[in-house]
This record gives structure tokens, C-alpha cells and sequence, in this order.
């Protein structure tokens, strides 16, 4: 079974990616997607690129302007353009550009979805690079995804996913993610939810991939894009008096543990839900 490794980066972030990479593996295929907001390259990032390009098991391409979804779909759309059968099974796997997968990540990721022909996507662990730990408590167990507990929230660098959950019609909200406009964090429970409703089958999986660095992205709570983005998931996961319920219990808890006033982060995650459903 092929495995594609989607590394997605920007402008001088491309010098991390050499890291990423590891020998050339059976295979194992690299699709780097490089968003430039600026033209000029560097001596140094053109040397770098032609000397990804000069291996055979990388594919890079070159992307304008922001946004992480936009760059995780072109990764994907780029695995389908390289397969030679569009219905061939591939598994992908998104990375970043500081990502260190463990030595045996990729074999145990194999022997995974042949082992399991029926599920679509698995969810695996993650390490800090600074202590080893785990990012966050995950179930001691495998499980199914929609039996996973409310403290649980998907992370990108967990994702591992067959290549033909394209056909199901399943990407990345591009309204959602780092580079986004108004939102910069829940593109993966949006991805999640629509595979769910598609009725993809989806797994919690007890295996570490690698390590990096600490995430930050959704942390910092009380950050205008963070907040809206809160709100955005419920608006497009539930009803709108629902979205207002949820919304309302939301602020009223941010605002206790932020020693902030309510309204004001009752109007951002609000926000929110109003811009997911216009």
C-alpha cells in the first residue's frame, strides 16, 4: 500500500523541511505543498528546492498566498494526481514542516489499514519534541470516533486517512484554519463532522507517529479569530437556536475563567456562528 506524507509549509518555513524527510522508503511518497506570499526566494530556498525536486519519492509544489486547508487540500488533490489508478487504496498522513515521525511510523501505519480494509480514518498520537509527553489525554484504547470523550478534540498531525475519502466528497472548510480570513482554528472538526454525516467509519488508534513541536493554534482562547472559530463550528454543526445555546453557555465560562466582561466574547463566538451560516 502507498503512503503519502503531506507536509504543508511557507515561504522560509521550507528550509525546516529536509528534517521532515527521512531515506527513501518503499513506497513511501512526499508531497510538499510550499504557499510563497512573497516572491523572491532566497539562495538558499533555491538550492533546497532542486534538491527536493532531485528525489524521486518527493513531489513539491509551489502555492500562492495563505491558508493551511487550502494547502492540506492541494496536498490531497496532488495524491490523486499521482496515483495511476484514481480508485488505487493510498493512505495519507498531514504533517508540518517540524514534524519527526518515529522510525517505525510508517510500517505500523501499513500494517494498520491492511489490518482494518473498513476504516477510513485514523486518528494516532503525537509527542511533544520538548518532553516526550502526549499533547493531550488519549483513550487508553482504540475506539470509534463518534464514541470519543467531550474532552477530545481531532488535531491535524493526528490524521491519517485513506486517499479515497476525497470521493466521499470530504476536504478541508476553507473558510476554516491558519492564513483563513476570519477563522483560525477548527478545520479538523469540520472535517471530522462531514465524515461522520458521509458515514466514513473513523477510529481513535493507539500509535505514535513522531513528534513536534508544542501546538498553539486554538490555545491562546481569548483571540478574536479563536473565539469566532468556537462559534463557527456550532454554527455549522447545529441548529441556530441550538448554535445560540451553546454559544451563550460558551461565554458565560470564558468569561468566568478570563476574569473578562461577557459580552463582548459572547459577540466573537456569536460572530462566529453567524459567518458559517451566511
Amino acid at each position: 500500500m502507498k503512503i503519502f506524507i503531506l507536509i504543508s509549509t511557507i515561504d522560509r518555513r521550507i528550509l525546516r523541511v529536509p528534517a521532515v524527510l527521512r531515506e527513501p522508503e518503499l513506497e513511501v511518497h512526499y508531497v510538499v505543498v510550499w504557499q510563497q506570499t512573497y516572491q523572491e526566494l532566497s539562495e538558499e530556498a533555491e538550492t533546497l528546492t532542486a534538491e527536493l525536486t532531485s528525489r524521486e519519492d518527493v513531489t513539491l509544489v509551489t502555492l500562492p498566498g495563505r491558508g493551511l486547508s487550502r494547502s492540506r487540500n492541494t496536498a490531497i488533490k496532488t495524491v490523486h494526481s499521482l496515483l495511476e489508478d484514481p480508485l488505487e487504496d493510498a493512505v495519507c498522513i498531514l504533517a508540518d514542516d517540524d514534524e519527526k515521525f518515529s522510525s517505525d511510523a510508517f510500517g505500523l501505519v501499513n500494517s494498520y489499514y491492511l489490518q482494518h480494509p473498513d476504516v477510513d480514518i485514523a486518528l494516532m498520537r503525537i509527542r511533544s519534541v520538548v518532553d516526550k509527553s502526549y499533547f493531550k489525554k488519549y483513550p487508553d484504547a482504540e475506539i470509534d470516533y463518534r464514541k470519543h470523550p467531550r474532552s477530545y478534540y481531532p488535531c491535524s498531525l493526528e490524521m491519517t486517512f485513506r486517499a479515497r475519502v476525497w470521493h466521499a466528497g470530504i476536504h478541508f472548510d476553507e473558510r476554516f484554519g491558519l492564513g483563513s480570513p476570519k477563522l483560525s482554528a477548527g478545520e479538523e472538526e469540520i472535517f471530522m463532522i462531514d465524515a461522520m454525516d458521509s458515514g466514513l467509519r473513523a477510529r481513535i488508534v493507539p500509535i505514535d507517529l513522531g513528534t513536534t513541536r508544542p501546538l498553539s493554534t486554538g490555545m491562546h482562547v481569548s483571540e478574536t479569530k479563536v473565539l469566532r472559530s468556537r462559534g463557527a463550528v456550532y454554527g455549522y454543526r447545529y441548529s441556530l437556536p441550538l448554535a445560540f445555546l451553546r454559544t451563550l453557555r460558551e461565554a458565560i465560562s470564558l468569561s468566568i475563567r478570563m476574569r473578562t466582561h461577557f459580552i463582548p466574547v459572547f459577540r466573537k463566538i456569536w460572530y462566529g456562528v453567524r459567518y458559517v451560516r451566511n
